[in-house]
């Protein structure tokens, strides 16, 4: 395994990203890899360590070169965030010939507000110039109890990412309105019990998928808490209810869907 770590830059802001990413073997030679960014949860206002580096090496174990990246959260605000998940996209893409990325197998993963910054690489406009300079549009991406709405989902995670802007420019930050047909094939999956935020998120942007015939898949599991991240021993917290073997298999879940791409 190489492993790096990476200082992603924009206006006064930076992100973190670490590399894991395969070694040539010549008992083991590959081709080519897919590769995947993982982006965290933590409400826009701090980067979850469960959701982070442990899901990266979890899919770097599957075969994928694998990306964790801690952006910025408040005081920075809208559009920081997603330059930045757009320049780590980019530069994923630009190191595909050391790294042997497959450039047309670029996922993202996200959890959580993760998983709405996941949903704006998906979904961002051609109109939004900051980041038309980067090859960023993921080829399928993997939604985790995703933020998608702030009403109902999740406010506090558009009030540290916006701040007290709220203009027709950010109107379509409630992804399940701005869904088009240049989306990307996403996996998603929730708990339909989540207290934090509400199964509807998830549901909401499944229709607006289902309803342009776009290609996706949806696993709503009956229980579990808020932020199951892999849903095993390794991100319990000392807590059962983080643990759910039935939940975890979202993973192999995801794994086959992305694969099938």
């Amino acid at each position: 395994m190489e492993y790096k770590q990476l200082t992603i830059k924009a206006e006064s802001y930076e992100g973190i990203l670490s590399c894991y990413e395969h070694t040539d073997y010549a008992e083991m030679p590959e081709k080519s890899r897919p590769a995947i960014l993982i982006l965290p949860g933590g409400g826009y206002v701090a980067c979850s360590d469960r959701e982070c580096e442990v899901v990266a090496l979890e899919f770097f174990n599957r075969g994928y070169n694998a990306y964790a990246l801690k952006y910025p959260c408040a005081p920075a605000r809208y559009p920081i965030q997603i330059i930045v998940a757009a320049a780590v996209m980019d530069t994923i893409r630009k190191r595909a010939p050391q790294s042997k990325t497959d450039v047309k197998r670029v996922f993202a993963a996200g959890f959580s507000a993760g998983g709405h910054l996941c949903g704006c690489l998906a979904n961002c406009p051609r109109e939004f110039k900051s980041v038309k300079k980067y090859n960023f549009k993921p080829n399928g991406i993997v939604l985790g109890y995703p933020v998608i709405r702030e009403h109902p989902g999740h406010e506090d995670s558009y009030n540290n990412l916006l701040g007290d802007r709220r203009d027709k420019g950010t109107a379509w930050l409630d992804l399940h309105t701005s869904v088009t047909k240049d989306n990307p094939p996403a996996f998603m999956w929730a708990t339909a019990d989540d207290s934090v935020v509400p199964v509807i998120s998830t549901l909401s942007y499944a229709e607006a998928y289902n309803n342009l015939g776009l290609k996706y898949e949806l696993h709503i599991f009956s229980s579990g808490p808020h932020g199951m991240s892999l849903a095993d021993k390794r991100v319990s917290q000392n807590n059962a209810a983080y643990a759910d073997s039935k939940v975890a298999k979202w993973v192999d879940m995801a794994d086959e869907f992305l694969r099938g791409l």
